[in-house]
């Protein structure tokens, strides 16, 4: 068996056990159709209270994973909030002062733009 068979043979396990834990078998044993209909609610019931406290606790990413996610979304978010604060500065320093404008008027100079 190659190396690239048993890491799928491993991942699919794994997956496997995680879609178990996620939906644990419920087994209902009754007598009559009453006590089924009975036990379907409760059991209905019960799930959903379950499905509220375990979404928190058990989800589809890892805790590494959600920490990495979580960890790059705030750099994003800085990063935005960064570029706009330049931005706004920028636009500031041009109603203020003409730095901007001889800036712009050197950078055209030095790249040697051609316009017909």
């Amino acid at each position: 068996m190659s190396k690239k068979s048993r890491l799928k043979k491993k991942n699919k396990q794994k997956l496997q056990k995680r879609f178990e834990q996620i939906a644990p078998e419920v087994a209902v044993d009754a007598e009559t159709p009453d006590d089924v209909v009975d036990d379907k609610q409760s059991v209905q019931v019960s799930d959903k209270k379950a499905d509220n406290a375990s979404t928190e606790s058990d989800s589809i990413i890892d805790a590494p994973t959600r920490k990495a996610i979580s960890k790059d979304v705030r750099m994003i978010i800085f990063t935005l909030v960064g570029l706009a604060l330049v931005l706004v500065a920028v636009r500031i320093l041009e109603f203020k002062t003409d730095y901007i404008s001889t800036f712009g008027d050197w950078l055209y100079k030095i790249t040697n733009i051609q316009t017909l």
